[in-house]
Parts: structure tokens; C-alpha cells; sequence
């Protein structure tokens, strides 16, 4: 019996601890799942505040309909926080320098605006991720970049991750070359 006991320590210590590249492989992998079947509150909630920035300053660059009137209804310290950050924003050249204030961020307006656009590409989201598959994950001083396919022959896409708050959010994404060529 203590030799079982002993086995079971040793087992117990040999116990693969999850790095912070697996950690935030399986964030990506949780993210491109919720994205897939359409919830839009848990895609957006797996994007870090610098990337939502960025995705509202494009949006807002574009004068779009949807964005004009979402910002005309917009009011009181969050419209005044978005108006203050749209001004340095436009300094800088990008919406990330300084992400949005979580006023305007957490904001169920601008949930719905994200929700709208979100819905709209629906059905190119589901095709891109309903099948992702992992193929390298590497950590640096920034972050973690996963690097995924969707299908064979399909590009390698790459996801750039940080810790953010308590958890890994995208921060970055750009796609890539079909590996292997």
C-alpha cells in the first residue's frame, strides 16, 4: 500500500501545470467556438480594449450609417468620453494609442453596435472559425501570437493575444501565407 502511495505522489508531481501558451490556446480556441455559433457579447468580450478601440476607430473613419447614428444617440459622460477620445485618437492615426474609456466600451449601446456588425458577418465568421485548428502558439514579452488554419490548404492566420484584466484577450489578428509553402 505505501508503495501505491508513493506512485500516486510521484504522479501527482509530475502533473503537467498549463503555461500561458496553453492557456491562451484554449482562449482562442473557446473564443473562435463562441464566435461560431453566434454569440456575439463572448466574441466581443474576447477582444482586448485596445482592439475594440481599434475596430471602433475604423468604424467611426468609415462613416458608416450605423455608427453615425449610434454616435448622434450616445449622450452624457460617455458621449463626452468618446468625443475626448475620438480627438486623440485622430492625433495619433489609430484608435489604439489610448484605448476607449470602459464608459463607452461597456456600454449596452455600443454592445448592440458590435452585436449589428457582428450579425451582418455572421456567416463569413462561422465559415472562418467553425473549423480552426491550432497549429503553433509561442510566447514573448507581449504576449502570445497562435497561429491557426481552417482547413487544409487554407492560410495560417495570426492571432496576437495579451493578458488583459484577468484573462488572455485578442489584440491583435493578421492573416498570413499557407504554411508549408
Amino acid at each position: 500500500m505505501r508503495k501505491l502511495a508513493v506512485v500516486f505522489l510521484l504522479a501527482a508531481s509530475c502533473a503537467h501545470e498549463p503555461t500561458q501558451n496553453d492557456t491562451a490556446r484554449k482562449t482562442l480556441l473557446d473564443w473562435a467556438k463562441a464566435a461560431a455559433s453566434g454569440d456575439a457579447e463572448k466574441t466581443l468580450a474576447g477582444f482586448s480594449s485596445a482592439y475594440q478601440s481599434q475596430w471602433l476607430y475604423q468604424r467611426l473613419g468609415e462613416n458608416d450609417g450605423r455608427v453615425r447614428r449610434w454616435r448622434g444617440q450616445l449622450d452624457g459622460p460617455p458621449r463626452t468620453a468618446l468625443d475626448l477620445w475620438w480627438g486623440q485618437a485622430l492625433k495619433h492615426g489609430n484608435g489604439r494609442d489610448e484605448p476607449l474609456n470602459s464608459l463607452v466600451l461597456g456600454h449596452p449601446s455600443f454592445i448592440q453596435l458590435w452585436r449589428e456588425y457582428f450579425t451582418a458577418e455572421l456567416p463569413t465568421i462561422q465559415t472562418g472559425l467553425s473549423r480552426v485548428e491550432v497549429t503553433e502558439t509561442y510566447g514573448d514579452a507581449t504576449g502570445v501570437t497562435v497561429i491557426v488554419k481552417s482547413g487544409p490548404g487554407m492560410p495560417a492566420e495570426y492571432y496576437g493575444l495579451v493578458y488583459e484584466g484577468t484573462s488572455w484577450k485578442i489584440d491583435s489578428y493578421r492573416p498570413g501565407q499557407v504554411l508549408g509553402k
